[in-house]
């Protein structure tokens, strides 16, 4: 009989782990997958060191999931683009539903710029952003499909393999996807909105959303120096003191 409950038992384990839906991204040392992208690595982060109100690009990776083939299928919606969007919430509520889509960056990698707190909408910010406070993220990938025109030609969309709204599990033993640091008001990041950055209102389905927009919106390059078109005519020298010198010293 012992042994009988103890198959038994395995047996809804095994279903249990095969209900959930994994990733490919790698995980951190408590086993929580890294879903911070370094734009200017163009690759994962080492680590998710970012605390709620900060603003960084988020990242999945459904590489040998059954998302990987479901991408590569012909898209229901005629003339239409296949890619992955993400229902998320938190341990301390829920965030905006039109900051889901997630932009192609890579052949099996989806990302968007994300802030937290900024997009919350039942989310309890003051509790959030506590001093210690750490907001875990719970969600579930899913696909969705998009023409030149229309950003939700097919949406809540799984492939065979995968129960609808099964959520996203690595293992450690609470469901959540990835946590953030411990808050010490430390980082606040600016206001952003979807329409700040070229292609940021189309991702949210053409209503701008704050906290939310294109993968890699706030990456930066140093700029050219400027170049001034206009012909130099001549040049004048001065001492540090500012007087005028009668000639090049």
């Amino acid at each position: 009989m012992k042994k009988f409950t103890f198959l038994a038992i395995s047996i809804l384990a095994i279903a249990v782990i095969s209900n959930a839906q994994s990733l490919n991204n790698p995980k951190d040392t408590e086993g929580y997958y890294i879903v911070k992208w370094d734009c200017s690595q163009g690759a994962f982060a080492a680590s998710n060191d970012i605390e709620a109100d900060e603003t960084f690009t988020f990242a999945v990776d459904v590489t040998g999931t059954p998302f990987d083939n479901w991408l590569k299928e012909t898209p229901t919606a005629a003339g239409a683009t296949r890619a992955l969007a993400i229902n998320k919430w938190t341990n301390y509520g829920d965030v905006s539903g039109g900051t889901n889509r997630l932009k192609q960056i890579d052949e099996n990698i989806f990302a968007a710029t994300w802030n937290i707190i900024q997009m919350a909408s039942t989310m309890n910010v003051e509790s959030a952003t506590g001093v210690d406070s750490v907001v875990y993220i719970y969600g579930q990938v899913f696909g969705f499909e998009f023409t030149d025109d229309n950003p939700g030609a097919g949406w809540w969309l799984w492939p065979a393999e995968i129960p609808a709204a099964t959520q996203i599990d690595p293992g450690v033993g609470n469901s959540a996807i990835f946590r953030t640091l411990a808050y010490t008001g430390t980082k606040t990041s600016t206001e952003i909105y979807s329409d700040d950055y070229e292609g940021g209102l189309f991702l949210s389905n053409n209503t701008p959303e704050k906290g939310y927009t294109i993968p890699c919106a706030l990456s930066t390059s140093i700029p050219e120096i400027f170049q001034p078109d206009a012909e130099i005519i001549g040049h004048e020298y001065y001492t540090i003191m500012g007087v005028r010198l009668q000639i090049e010293p």
